[in-house]
């Protein structure tokens, strides 16, 4: 029997293709600052799991503890697991979860601070499995697991659910690609079987790094021509060097090309050069924006040419992936199109980051917005914000969102309440009006427009009405 090949000739994998996940909410108990349970609602609100979720709120208030808690236990092998009290669950079915390693040393640290030598911190996540975000067909699935500790010890008990489902093998967890505030650049692009090449691990670890984008380039390039690989693997490693290029030209601002600089001398060292406004520019002179906002990209793109390398788009295909800190050295206008750039690159793709920018939180007026809320000791989820589709700026940052009191400056909004309480007097003395004039002075105009064009033509006419109401003056 001949064997199945896909449109382009290659034989296809002999495993089936990996099932899809996306998820619906995460439950935490008793976990860092949360600590009667809170739930973090991923959904669009129609039971599908929402394309974008942004998590909002001030330092500290635990954004990046639930990005750790969605990816921080795998489902793993009989054969793999860890010391638990629940074998019986699914042990006759073969599959347990466990603490992921870069995730264990972060599990001890995650119980909320208590008296008694036993605490039990409870995680549960809801998710789907299906074809694709659009699907309509769906299964519902949950997984639940409480981290018991005593003297600094975690005991791990877990359980699945599987919704309707009778067949453990339809049964699969997300699979999540993150990426912490750190995201630094590594050495190199591709790494076998290595325990440093974690897709998670920037997430939980400073130390962690991603894969080398420039070195990623090099590589497709080098084996998409190289004559020690087979004319087949040539063409497919071609195609993904060309969905690797027009992937960074399409996600980085004012970036018109990209092209490979042969190395020179007795020890050749290759490097990729990106054209800018300013002529070619080598990666590692590019501004700190754009090797940033590169590298996670590049690493999420390659692992996902790595998980569907059959497929005529890998980037289309389905993902998780959770991103810690966004808007991190992007540029106010970067910020406010970076989400719908990816979703057009991405269109199957779950994301659920966080953010401090107003920016992002405009931009995602239209998407699932969740704010961290301090209350007491502890913190809650606020999923049910303001509607802002059509607000500024300005207004988000003054809003329960954000919570400043004022979208002026302190110093001039500190003059400005001063002005209000001198008027406020039932009798100026001389030194109050002095002083009133001087802040009026220090204070200026303030623009009442949205748009510097705006204020400089209410400037304008301003001045015009100051002009025709002295000339309208009779003469003394």
């Amino acid at each position: 029997m001949a064997k199945a090949t896909n449109k382009n000739g290659h034989a296809k994998p002999k495993a089936e293709e990996p099932l899809t996940a996306y998820f619906l909410s995460l439950e935490v108990e008793n976990v860092r600052c949360f600590g009667e349970k809170q739930k973090l609602d991923l959904s669009d609100g129609k039971g599908k799991p929402a394309p974008w979720t942004i998590i909002l709120g001030v330092n500290g208030t635990g954004k990046t503890t639930l990005l750790q808690c969605l990816v921080g236990f795998e489902l793993v092998k009989q054969s793999r697991l860890i010391e638990s009290k629940d074998k019986e669950s699914v042990e006759n079915k073969g599959f347990k979860f466990d603490i992921r390693p870069s995730f264990f040393p972060t599990a001890n640290e995650l119980i909320r601070r208590h008296p008694s030598d036993f605490v039990l911190s409870v995680f549960r996540i809801k998710y789907v499995t299906c074809p694709d975000m659009a699907a309509e067909n769906i299964r519902l699935n949950t997984m639940s697991y409480t981290i018991t500790h005593k003297i600094g010890k975690p005991f791990l008990t877990s359980s699945i659910g599987f919704g309707n489902a009778t067949d453990v093998e339809i049964f699969d967890p997300p699979v999540t690609f993150s990426y912490g505030a750190g995201r630094r650049i590594g050495e190199i692009a591709f790494l076998e079987e290595s325990v440093d090449d974690d897709p998670t691990g920037t997430l939980f670890s400073d130390k962690a790094k991603l894969r080398n984008p420039e070195e990623w380039l090099i590589y497709l390039d080098y084996t998409s021509s190289t004559e020690y690989m087979v004319p087949r693997d040539r063409v497919l490693q071609r195609k993904r060097r060309d969905i690797a290029i027009e992937l960074l030209k399409a996600v980085l601002w004012e970036i018109d090309d990209i092209r490979f600089i042969p190395g020179e001398g007795m020890r050749p060292k290759p490097r990729v050069e990106f054209l800018t406004k300013f002529g070619w520019v080598p990666f590692r002179q590019l501004g700190y924006g754009y090797q940033s906002l590169a590298t996670w990209v590049a690493d999420f793109a390659s692992r996902m040419v790595e998980r569907y390398p059959y497929s005529e788009n890998p980037l289309a295909e389905p993902a998780v992936v959770l991103v810690d800190e966004i808007d991190l050295h992007l540029h106010p206008k970067w910020q406010r199109e970076l989400m719908g750039r990816l979703t057009k690159l991405f269109p199957n793709t779950q994301f659920i980051a966080t953010a401090h920018s107003p920016l992002i939180a405009q931009a995602a007026a239209d998407a699932n917005l969740a704010v961290l809320r301090r209350d007491g000791d502890q913190v809650l989820i606020d999923n049910d914000v303001d509607y802002i589709r059509n607000w500024r700026v300005d207004q988000i940052l003054t809003s329960d969102l954000f919570g400043l009191e004022t979208a002026r400056s302190p110093a001039i909004e500190g003059m400005i309440l001063e002005r209000q309480n001198l008027l406020g007097l039932s009798k100026l003395t001389a030194a109050n009006k002095k002083r009133v004039k001087q802040l009026e002075m220090d204070i200026g105009d303030l623009p009442t427009g949205t748009t510097s064009e705006e204020m400089n033509e209410r400037a304008k006419m301003r001045e015009i009405l100051d002009r025709l109401s002295k000339e309208r003056q009779p003469a003394q």
